[in-house]
């Protein structure tokens, strides 16, 4: 059986090939220890709302003095509970004041020991709701262990969570503020039968709205809840016994939620790995959501992890995820930026005669797909295994599209990479993610706030974003700042020197005079640099990575920290990479921006997802090929052979 999408990607069931002697049941690959009733909807189920009035908020130290509670089935109501309860201690009078419970009215009322056990027969099985539920459920639990020495196992909705989740611009997110915005008539507040009847009433409202946004089954509304303790309880989507049948080459992991979208994606070195993650409940909230939706996966092997970085990049752009796997694995948090400002910009472009390197304008830099090498093409282009699973649906259809576009609750600008800039609150030193911009780029660093701290002292001494000062002054401090850190800073020294000497001291004494005061500066500068910090310039050069399944190389050219080509080669071939005629094909439409350290980089998204991907690879590669720097083979390049 094959699938296809609206890309023409075909998928075949997972275990065919996995294990070609049967399929796996599709039982198994949805997670097994899941209750079947999750798929019904609520007014199918069996759910007691309640509430207590207590002494105070932690049942350690304080105590129920009242329980109400309506039990539902068929969404119809078929029992009540209510009765007040003696607390054996005092009831503070504040409380006293809001219950309207004193002590008198309890005195003759049973302890809660003499009918807990009636009112855990009353719940029995049934989901049970309410306002602000994990308070409630407290006391349920610690009674439930303290006389019976049981764990309170019941699933719970608690419409506070689920209105602040899908209903956010409630004002009054309180029982009443709810009430009122749905018009249902306001019962005695703090009355724990009426606060349950009222209870009852929102939430059926509130399973409207849900039906509306698509949202109906039990495990639809416990997702939109999902709380710490509903999300331990529902645990991973995807049965974690799958995970040893999955093989650990380099891939892209996808992870398909409960209406076989894909929610989320990730490129790895290890597939297996990626969805062992996937099938742990961790303590990170967003990525929890992600693991308990998660109704089945697939994948496609790469040949390499790099390979794997690139298809991610490509597949991040078509489709729209809660969460972004570069942002969430901290891929590209140590970089740092240095933005040019946009008057000197403005400048540069008006004047470009007397800025003391080049700007590029928008569109200059030399950017392109990844191309393949016209020289040699593999006759052999399929090098994808695809594999999908599917729940208990195995006719569906996998779309490679949005999640729910109604699923904004599942939305998170945490984990959401933005790559704008504003120029007007944004500084122009940096340390993060890649932003959008023309300027340098530094990293990344093992200790980026150290970096920021010193080169922040060092434009204190060479200051290029003030407007106090003229334009070929702040051109000049902004050239020795990126010298210094680009380590080439005795060049620089060099320049201002020749400089100075042609300059008539008579006509240009202030200028002279302040190109000393420079040079004086860049000598007291350099004998306090930290060095460390120095050299962290983007990369350029090739990725040589074996691909045994096609018998070639695939490599990548590096340009200032970015993937500029892809090509391959065949292993027969090998020699090539020793020759200066391949070499210099290889980089001459880049040599120029390669040894112009002080040409500044247009980040654009692009540029900025290349540098990331390739700083992430070159960290994590662990023994994946080789890593070959431009300047270790300069020596090869001419184009007079050429």
């Amino acid at each position: 059986m094959t699938f296809q999408n609206k890309n023409n990607r075909s998928f075949k069931p997972a275990y065919k090939t996995v294990r070609k002697e049967q399929s796996l049941p599709t039982e198994i690959i949805t997670n097994p220890n899941r209750p079947q009733w999750l798929n019904l909807l609520p007014s199918q189920m069996d759910i007691v709302f309640f509430d207590l009035e207590t002494t105070g908020g932690n049942p350690y130290n304080s105590s129920i003095i009242e329980i109400g509670a309506i039990k539902y089935k068929q969404g119809k109501e078929v029992a009540r509970f209510e009765t007040l309860i003696n607390p054996k201690r005092h009831i503070p009078s504040i409380v006293q004041k809001i219950t309207k419970i004193n002590n008198e009215m309890v005195s003759k009322a049973p302890t809660i020991k003499e009918i807990f056990d009636d009112f855990i027969k009353f719940i029995g099985n049934s989901i049970i709701v309410a306002h602000g539920a994990q308070g409630d459920i407290a006391y349920l639990t610690y009674h439930m262990k303290e006389f019976k020495n049981e764990e309170f196992k019941n699933f719970y909705f608690c419409t506070h969570l689920i209105v602040s989740n899908i209903l956010n611009e409630i004002p009054s997110k309180t029982l009443t503020g709810v009430a009122n915005y749905f018009e249902i008539p306001i019962l005695e507040a703090h009355n724990a039968l009426a606060d349950a009847e009222m209870t009852a009433n929102v939430f059926w409202k509130l399973i409207e709205v849900c039906e509306r946004h698509g949202f109906k089954s039990c495990d639809d509304i416990l997702k939109i809840q999902s709380d710490a303790e509903t999300i331990r309880k529902l645990g991973p989507g995807i049965n974690p016994a799958i995970v040893e049948n999955i093989p650990t080459t380099p891939g892209l992991l996808f992870v398909l939620n409960s209406h076989h979208e894909i929610s989320y994606l990730t490129a790895s070195s290890s597939i297996r790995k990626s969805l062992q993650q996937l099938t742990e409940i961790g303590l990170d909230r967003e990525m929890n959501k992600i693991i308990v939706d998660a109704s089945g996966f697939k994948f496609e092997r790469c040949s390499s992890l790099l390979d794997s970085l690139i298809q991610e990049k490509k597949e991040l752009k078509r489709i729209s995820l809660s969460i972004d796997p570069r942002k969430s694995q901290s891929r590209s948090e140590n970089f740092l930026q240095i933005f040019i400002p946009d008057d000197m910009l403005d400048y540069a472009r008006v004047f470009p005669e007397k800025v003391p390197f080049l700007i590029p304008q928008h569109g200059e830099l030399h950017i392109e797909e990844y191309e393949e090498d016209e020289t040699y093409i593999s006759e052999n282009k399929e090098n994808t295994n695809l594999y999908v699973t599917f729940g208990e649906q195995d006719d569906a259809v996998i779309p490679i599209t949005r999640t729910r576009r109604n699923a904004s609750i599942y939305k998170s600008d945490k984990f959401k990479i933005s790559r704008r800039r504003n120029n007007d609150n944004e500084a122009l030193v940096r340390i993060g993610h890649l932003k959008e911009g023309i300027g340098y780029c530094f990293g990344p660093f093992q200790q980026p706030k150290v970096a920021l701290s010193e080169i922040q002292e060092i434009i204190k001494c060479f200051p290029f974003e003030h407007n106090s000062f003229t334009m070929q002054e702040r051109f000049a401090h902004l050239r020795v700042i990126i010298s210094l850190l680009n380590g080439n800073i005795h060049e620089e020294i060099n320049r201002i020197e020749k400089t100075n000497k042609k300059i008539k001291a008579i006509k240009n004494f202030s200028r002279w005079l302040r190109s000393l005061n420079l040079l004086r500066e860049i000598k007291n500068t350099t004998e306090t640099l930290n060095t460390a910090i120095t050299k962290q310039i983007p990369k350029s050069g090739l990725c040589l990575i074996s691909n045994n399944d096609f018998k070639e190389f695939d490599i990548a050219i590096i340009v200032r920290g970015r993937v500029a080509k892809k090509t391959r080669l065949p292993f027969e071939q090998a020699e090539r990479l020793k020759s200066a005629r391949y070499f210099t094909r290889l980089f001459e439409n880049y040599y120029d921006e390669i040894v112009s350290p002080l040409s500044p980089i247009i980040f654009t998204d692009d540029v900025c997802s290349d540098m990331e991907l390739f700083s992430y690879w070159l960290h994590n590669r662990k023994g994946e090929g080789e890593w070959v720097d431009f300047f270790d083979l300069e020596g090869l390049y001419n184009t007079s052979i050429l």
